[in-house]
């Protein structure tokens, strides 16, 4: 009698877990399936659809530009197509203060393109001329260069900080000797700020003796005066506002003179 009772149990006991088993079996897979196609789908297609957006790179050669009067420098803004971008990108160009306002000072000048066109997967550059007068300033200066580039993403700005020392440079180039045609006083009219310094640097392989008068101090005529390689300084802080006088090579005559003039 035990044996048919029990067989009767077992039976029993294990239909049920049978039943059990399938009916959780396809609602777990369906969920399975959901979870996978769901975050497949969606993470495949929104960075999909995000990373192929067309736009533009753009980076700045020159971040700082240390620098001196009556020099011209340049500014390189480089673009760079994404995903196809082709167009033309407008840049919007301006000299600025520390705070962002204007430069109101120093007569500093800006010069570049406003528009530049971009080819699909390609690249494309814009040089922007920062001008430097020789009377820009008698102390250190400092300016920011701010190009506005208008990109697909919105506008985005660039900026590159110039500081500019109360230095005006001229340098006597190798060969001037036998061409005095050339020379980079011949017929220059400068002015400068009281209390600017003038450079003249001898980077020839001969003797080039810097003159000077109207107030303008001469370099010494003696053994060691005009030597190549030599730097002469004339510093203006001695001299009076509107002091104008002739500095030139005294080696070479005055074909080569430049009138000076000292402004405020």
């Amino acid at each position: 009698m035990r044996t048919p009772l029990l067989a009767m149990a077992l039976g029993l006991s294990l239909a049920g877990c049978l039943t059990i088993g399938d009916s959780g079996s396809a609602p777990n897979g369906g969920d399975d399936d959901m979870g996978s196609n769901t975050g497949s789908n969606t993470g495949s297609n929104t960075g999909s659809n995000n990373g192929s957006t067309p736009g533009v790179n753009a980076t700045m050669d020159r971040a700082t530009v240390p620098t001196e009067l009556g020099k011209d420098e340049v500014i390189t803004l480089t673009f760079t197509s994404v995903n196809s971008f082709a167009g033309n990108v407008t840049v919007t160009a301006s000299l600025v203060d520390g705070t962002g306002a204007a430069l109101t000072t120093g007569g500093l000048t800006v010069t570049g393109p406003t528009s530049v066109a971009v080819a699909a997967n390609g690249t494309a550059s814009a040089m922007y001329t920062v001008k430097i007068p020789t009377d820009a300033t008698a102390t250190q200066m400092t300016a920011d260069l701010k190009l506005d580039a208008a990109l697909p993403s919105g506008t985005k700005s660039y900026t590159s900080a110039l500081t500019i020392a109360p230095v005006y440079s001229i340098t006597y180039g190798a060969g001037l000797a036998a061409n005095t045609a050339m020379h980079p006083l011949t017929k220059l009219k400068v002015s400068v700020k009281k209390g600017a310094k003038i450079s003249l640097h001898n980077a020839d392989t001969v003797t080039h003796i810097t003159h000077g008068d109207g107030g303008f101090p001469h370099e010494s005529t003696g053994p060691t005066g005009g030597l190549a390689g030599n730097t002469y300084t004339i510093d203006t802080t001695p001299l009076a506002v509107n002091t104008s006088g002739s500095v030139g090579c005294h080696s070479h005559g005055t074909a080569t003179y430049a009138t000076v003039t000292i402004v405020q």
